[in-house]
């Protein structure tokens, strides 16, 4: 006599590490892709490239070393990369809306489609949902969760405060002189 399987019988699969492994992807390509805009495309990162490199980089850190500890919750992990992340979109958002308003002048990012800052927003807008994601999905550590994010506001907040402002440029930038950075657009005074 054979058994005939129910649907219900079978395991669901365990989804509860997708949400971190996809952080960690895109966490990875974040910082694989700010060093070839620096490296391989020669761009110069302004204060708040640097700001968006440091955060990526802390996430890609917290979501990689938690793969190597095993008696560390992934819950645990989504909580402390959701502040780095959460301010990295913040500064990302704000270095778009300055280029977006003709404040500063930002270089094409690897896509050639978008500038640096606009790739980055998507970036880090990605990681912080797929950690929103994990965090509501495991339904652990959620008080800590929103913790995380408000410390990733004032985080970016301090971190845009304390930006070195960039000095006007007197004259025009010269034609032939490719954009090798973001620099502030020059408004010439009538």
């Amino acid at each position: 006599m054979t058994t005939v399987r129910q649907p219900q019988d079978e395991a669901a699969p365990d989804l509860k590490f997708l949400w971190t492994r996809f952080a960690l992807f895109f966490a990875a390509l974040g910082v694989l892709g700010s060093l070839h805009l620096s490296l391989v495309m020669e761009l110069k990162a302004c204060p708040l490239c640097l700001y968006q490199r440091a955060f990526m980089m802390s996430v890609a850190a917290i979501l990689a070393f938690g793969l190597f500890l095993p008696g560390v919750p992934t819950a645990a992990q989504t909580v402390l990369a959701l502040a780095p992340a959460v301010a990295g979109a913040g500064i990302a958002g704000w270095h778009t809306y300055l280029d977006w308003t003709k404040v500063l002048e930002c270089p094409m990012g690897i896509t050639g489609i978008l500038v640096a800052p606009q790739e980055s927003l998507i970036a880090f807008a990605l990681l912080a949902a797929f950690l929103v994601c994990d965090l509501f999905h495991q339904q652990r550590y959620v008080m800590q969760g929103f913790g995380a994010i408000l410390l990733g506001v004032v985080f970016c907040t301090t971190c845009i405060k304390g930006t070195p402002k960039m000095p006007p440029p007197g004259i025009p930038y010269p034609a032939d002189k490719e954009l090798d950075g973001c620099r502030m657009k020059y408004h010439a005074t009538t």
